[in-house]
């Protein structure tokens, strides 16, 4: 449940073009390249293809490979090196139809030095989620507004 909240907020509009059309430019603003877009569906999703490489992870990496090497063993370290952040929106009117629920999840897939996928998750900082809807508020205030 606080995950679902998370992901969720209500917009007081009733136009569910407009919000899309507004999430979408935010989504752009943000570094996002839209890839599938349903207006009829209220469904967006985008993509950013983000750096991984984490320091701490490859020196204890290259130090693990050296100690390996040492004792006589082969090593092959292995780090992350890009991901892709993905993200899907879908928007749909609320059960009262006064206002606008918009409902954003973001997973991201980890690519490793040898070209593998390390990892597939979600994504679940709520900071993440503040951030995009904040940004989105302020866009939708201003559209609605003609600023």
């Amino acid at each position: 449940m606080a995950q679902r909240q998370m992901q969720l907020r209500r917009f007081d509009t009733r136009d569910e073009a407009a919000m899309l059309s507004t999430t979408a430019s935010v989504l752009q603003d943000l570094g996002f390249i839209i890839e599938e877009s349903a207006a009829k569906s209220g469904l967006i999703v985008a993509t950013k293809d983000r750096d991984a490489v984490e320091g701490q992870q490859v020196a204890g990496q290259i130090f693990l490979a050296m100690l390996i090497t040492a004792m006589g063993g082969v090593a092959d370290p292995q780090w992350d090196h890009v991901q892709k952040i993905r993200l899907s929106v879908v928007t749909k009117p609320s059960a009262d139809a006064a206002s606008m629920v918009v409902r954003i999840t973001f997973q991201r897939i980890v690519w490793n030095n040898k070209n593998q996928i390390s990892r597939v998750e979600t994504i679940n900082d709520p900071l993440v989620y503040q951030k995009f809807f904040d940004q989105l508020a302020e866009a939708a205030f201003l559209e609605a507004h003609q600023i």
